[in-house]
């Protein structure tokens, strides 16, 4: 499986267009009308010649456009922030550095031993997450959990990946670009009312494993991954579900080459309130916050593969 990109309803598109086009170098490469909302997907930008062409010009984020749509309240469940992941570290100094040239101003850094992260918001305040993996075999589980935390980030061993000729002085334009290598989507996180009752739905009843929990979170994968999916209640704890026409989050699509668990899913879910609709090959389901994840076959995709 693997994720695919997430569609945020926002009130304005030319506000939030510019943002990922002009700050993170992001091209439009679909635009169409649903319902009688605009939407423009927006993908990364490769350098020529790469060698890497990972979903070329598949979308990395929709953008939904719907000027009345409502501001979430701050204890509301939806979207903590969609993940970025880009493929080494070079690239992960890259973007930083091409970021803070433009000016755009992080929310915070972390090491999580597994991965390193920036972390920033957008116009709307939808968060993303910018990161890399550490190699596979530098991950530690123990019984069964991998390990993970939150410590400072050393941001001058990230920028050591760049050669000084990379590394402009302040006020200097530099070539380098955000996400020179492609992205793609790596993780969801996402803010739940109660924390027990939506992991054990991810976790029992959609299939999802339990890799870590640890500071009021929970992160749950499947093959081994340190976390396709994050949930914590930090903010929302006891507050509201995910109302119609709300601002933010619209749906995350999960994307699996195995159709047999499609069908096993929608078996799982059909007589439950978490069941929306169906087709051949896609499944909607809405969480116990109303989050709602778009579940697609799109058989076996060999260009599709995550980086880690």
């Amino acid at each position: 499986m693997r994720l695919s990109a997430p569609m945020l309803r926002v009130n304005d598109l030319q506000k939030e267009l510019s943002y990922y086009q002009k700050k993170f170098g992001m091209r439009t490469v679909n635009r169409f009308n649903e319902d009688g909302l605009e939407i423009v997907e927006v993908a990364t930008g490769l350098d020529e010649g790469s060698n890497i062409v990972p979903y070329e010009d598949n979308p990395i984020l929709i953008l939904k456009h719907d000027p009345k749509a409502s501001r979430p309240y701050p204890k509301s469940a939806g979207l903590f922030h969609f993940a970025i992941l880009v493929p080494d570290r070079k690239s992960l100094a890259s973007t930083f550095l091409s970021l803070e040239n433009q000016g755009v101003d992080f929310t915070g850094f972390a090491d999580h031993l597994v991965s390193e992260s920036l972390y920033l918001q957008d116009p709307e305040n939808n968060g993303i997450e910018i990161y890399c993996d550490r190699p596979r075999e530098e991950w530690i589980f123990e019984n069964g959990h991998v390990c993970m935390d939150t410590i400072p980030l050393n941001l001058d061993s990230v920028l050591s990946e760049l050669s000084q000729d990379e590394i402009a002085k302040p006020g200097l334009i530099t070539s380098l670009k955000p996400f020179p290598r492609g992205a793609t989507i790596g993780h969801i996180h996402l803010k739940v009312t109660n924390l027990i009752n939506s992991t054990k739905f991810y976790h029992e009843i959609l299939g999802f494993d339990l890799m870590q929990s640890i500071y009021g979170a929970s992160f749950l994968s499947v093959e081994g991954y340190h976390h396709r999916l994050a949930l914590n209640n930090w903010q929302s704890l006891g507050g509201s579900s995910v109302k119609t026409r709300e601002a933010g989050l619209e749906h995350f699509t999960i994307l699996v080459s195995d159709k047999s668990f499609l069908k096993d899913l929608s078996l799982k879910v059909v007589n439950t309130s978490y069941y929306t609709t169906k087709s051949n090959e896609e499944v909607l389901v809405t969480d116990p916050d109303g989050i709602k994840m778009m579940i697609r076959y799109e058989g076996n995709n060999n260009n599709s593969k995550p980086f880690n």
